[in-house]
C-alpha cells in the first residue's frame, strides 16, 4: 500500500515542480486533475503495461473510477510542451561535466522475427522509431531527447539536444557517426569541447586533425554508459512501442525516460545518505 501511494506522491511532486496547471480544459466539467492523469500514466509505464490495469489501479487505490479509454484520451490531448516541462523537472539544475550523445531504435510492435521479414527477402523490415538522447555520464540520467518516426542522420539532432537541455555540459562524447568538422566547430562556439573518433584517412578539418593526432581513449570509453542506459530502460519498460500515433509514441518514450530519471535520482540520494552515516 505504501509503495502504491508513493507513486502518487512522485507524480504530484513532479507535476508541481514543473509548474503545470491542474486542468487543461477551459470549458466543461473539471473532475480529475491533470496530475492524477499523469499518475495513471506513470503506473501504466512502470508497473502495468496495459490501460485496463492502470485504470483498475486508479479505481482501487484512489477511488477514481474512469473507463480506461478516458485516461488514454486525456493523455493523448496533451501538447509536447507538457512533456518537456516534466522532463526538465525530472532532470534538475545540477551541473554536467561530461555528456554523451547516442541513439537507439524501438520497434513499433512486438512481432516475431518471422513477420519482420518481407516475402522472398533475407533482410528485416526497418520500420523502427529513432530515439536520440543526451546523457549525463556521471549522474546516469537523460538530459534531453528527440523522437523521429522516420530514421534520419544522427548529426542533425545534436543542436536540438543541446538547446533543449536544461543543463549545458562542458564536454560531449560521440561515436564515429558524428565525425564532422562543422559539428565540432558549432560545439566549440557554444563553449563545449567534443570527442569523436575520426574515420580512416582523415585529411581535412582542424578539429578532426586534432582528434586524429591526440585522442583520449580513456575519456572516450565512458561513452559506453549511453548503451548501458538504453539497455536498462528497455529491460525495465520494454524494447517495443505500444502506442500507434506519433503523439502517443512521444509521450510513451518521454514517460519512460522521465520515470528512469526519477528512479535514478532516488537511488543516488539514498546512496549519498548511506555514505554520510
Amino acid at each position: 500500500m505504501r509503495q502504491k501511494e508513493t507513486l502518487k506522491q512522485k507524480a504530484y511532486c513532479l507535476w508541481k515542480k514543473a509548474k503545470l496547471p491542474d486542468f487543461f480544459n477551459r470549458k466543461g466539467p473539471k473532475l480529475t486533475p491533470a496530475w492524477e492523469v499523469y499518475a495513471c500514466y506513470l503506473e501504466y509505464t512502470v508497473h502495468a503495461p496495459a490501460w485496463r490495469r492502470a485504470s483498475s489501479f486508479m479505481a482501487a487505490y484512489h477511488n477514481e473510477e474512469r473507463h480506461w479509454t478516458t485516461w488514454q484520451k486525456a493523455v493523448a490531448k496533451w501538447p509536447f510542451w507538457v512533456w518537456q516541462r516534466l522532463a526538465q523537472a525530472s532532470i534538475g539544475e545540477e551541473e554536467c561535466d561530461v555528456a554523451a550523445i547516442d541513439g537507439t531504435g524501438l520497434s513499433r510492435t512486438n512481432a516475431s522475427q518471422h513477420y519482420l521479414k518481407r516475402i522472398d527477402s533475407k533482410r528485416k523490415v526497418k520500420r523502427y522509431v529513432q530515439q536520440m538522447t543526451l546523457i549525463d555520464v556521471e549522474k546516469r540520467k537523460f538530459l534531453s531527447w528527440r523522437i523521429r518516426a522516420k530514421p534520419r542522420g544522427e548529426k542533425v539532432d545534436v543542436p536540438y539536444l543541446i538547446r533543449h537541455s536544461p543543463v549545458l555540459p562542458d564536454g560531449v562524447l560521440m561515436d564515429k557517426g558524428f565525425d564532422s568538422n562543422p559539428l565540432h566547430s558549432w560545439l566549440r562556439e557554444q563553449g563545449i569541447w567534443s570527442v569523436a573518433p575520426v574515420r580512416k584517412g582523415c585529411m581535412r578539418g582542424q578539429y578532426r586533425k586534432q582528434l586524429r593526432d591526440c585522442f583520449d581513449y580513456s575519456l572516450y570509453w565512458q561513452r559506453n554508459i549511453a548503451g548501458s542506459l538504453f539497455n536498462a530502460v528497455k529491460r525495465l519498460f520494454g524494447s517495443h512501442m505500444r502506442a500507434k500515433t506519433m503523439r502517443m509514441q512521444y509521450a510513451e518514450i518521454s514517460s519512460r525516460l522521465i520515470a528512469y530519471n526519477i528512479i535514478r535520482k532516488i537511488k543516488r540520494y539514498f546512496l549519498q545518505s548511506v555514505r554520510k552515516l
